[in-house]
Formats: structure tokens, sequence, C-alpha cells
């Protein structure tokens, strides 16, 4: 795994940041709190820190209102964004320079935005058109 160049890894850690906010978009659907969301979020975090472990108690309160598929969605958010993403992030900034690490590492909504149009079927507008495309032109400058 290290083969990969410093832009290398900061792309990789914007493919995971980028995709990570479909499935909590996806979490967040029906009657989901975003506060408890975030909390279980968060717990996708924990997961991907021992491994994965299965969730393996049944939470008592509003916690129960939220369905397995929604659990499923926020908690690999957590993985993607917190645990792989990072990761490819810091391996980046270890064998690159920040300020062309940092910035090829943050053109994750451009990831976000093409899924979001693909997937979710959001609309397509100018402004995120150019914007995108502003994007991605800093970006490979940066490489």
């Amino acid at each position: 795994m290290t083969t990969l160049s410093a832009f290398g890894w900061a792309l990789l850690a914007s493919f995971c940041w980028g995709i990570s906010p479909l499935f909590e978009k996806s979490g967040l659907r029906g009657t989901t709190d975003p506060v408890i969301g975030v909390y279980i979020r968060s717990m996708g975090v924990v997961l991907g820190a021992v491994a994965c472990l299965p969730l393996l108690f049944r939470l008592p309160g509003r916690f129960s209102d939220v369905a397995p598929r929604q659990w499923f969605f926020l908690c690999m958010g957590g993985i993607l964004a917190s645990i792989v993403g990072q990761l490819c992030f810091y391996r980046a900034l270890k064998t690159g320079d920040v300020s062309r690490v940092v910035p090829v590492g943050a053109s994750y909504p451009v990831t976000a935005c093409l899924l979001g149009i693909l997937l979710l079927h959001e609309p397509v507008t100018l402004a995120k058109g150019v914007g995108i495309l502003l994007v991605v032109s800093g970006t490979f400058l940066l490489r």
C-alpha cells in the first residue's frame, strides 16, 4: 500500500469522505432525529476502530425508533469518513506536502455532489457544474 503517492492517498481520502454523506443521508430518512443520527455515526467510528464488531445489544428509548437499515447507513458513513478516509489522509500527510495534500483531500464535495446527482437523482444545476469543474481543475493543478 505504500506505492501510492501523496496525491493518490489524498484522492482515496477524498473518495471516502465524499461517499459517506450518501450513507448518512440514507440513514437520516424517515423519523431519524439528526442528533441521534450523529451519535449513531460516531458509533460507526467506534465499530471501525474495533474491527467492525457487530452491534450486540438493543438500545432503549429513541434509538429503538431507528430502523436497522438506517443504523447500517449511519455506521457506514462513520467508518468511511472517520476511519478509512482519515487513514488515507494521514498517509498522504506523512508522505506529502500539507499545502498540496489538504486541498486535494478536501475536494471530497465533488465526489458527494456527483454521487448525489447520479445515485440520489439530485438536480443538475449550472452552479454545481461550474463548481465541480473549478474544484477538479484546482485539484489537478496541485498534483
